[in-house]
């Protein structure tokens, strides 16, 4: 059920963003947010993302573990900068962004996540079974407010334009 509150997390914040830090491509930079907010569960094999590309997410999984290295600021940096050298700035703000709102996330769980791992094993932990019924009331509080925000976003671009 993470999968759902990750995308509705990634959206929230992707909209916030742009409502604050104003993007060259705001629909595109939302989506990317959006869609690379699943992005770190790559390293498990139970995850949605990780069900379509089984043997690769299996390999991360051994190699690095379910929340090590994939689920730590430092994956998101290295995807960040190597987006970057090769000039896709565009795919790399969002790519960074999404990763983030799911780290964020994921800190809010019981199991929590190692931002700073492999340097400090310390993990930010929150409250939240995933899968639980406090999940569930934070998806649909999310959903509310993601609503609230595009409404609040189709107008300002609404009164840009027209």
């Amino acid at each position: 059920m993470m999968f759902k509150t990750h995308l509705a997390l990634g959206l929230l914040i992707g909209l916030l963003f742009i409502k604050f830090f104003p993007q060259p491509h705001p629909i595109l930079f939302v989506v990317l947010v959006v869609l690379f907010s699943s992005l770190p569960d790559l390293d498990t094999e139970k995850s949605k993302l990780g069900r379509k590309i089984y043997p690769i997410s299996l390999i991360i999984r051994w190699l690095f573990g379910h929340r090590g290295f994939v689920h730590s600021m430092f994956a998101a940096l290295f995807f960040y900068f190597t987006l970057a050298y090769f000039n896709l700035q565009v795919i790399g703000d969002g790519l960074l962004i999404g990763y983030l709102a799911h780290l964020i996330g994921d800190a809010s769980t019981k199991e929590g996540v190692a931002f700073l791992y492999p340097f400090s094993k310390f993990r930010v932990q929150g409250f939240m079974a995933t899968g639980g019924v406090i999940e569930s009331f934070i998806l649909v509080c999310l959903m509310i407010l993601n609503l609230i925000l595009l409404f609040d976003v189709v107008k300002v671009f609404l009164l840009k334009w027209f």
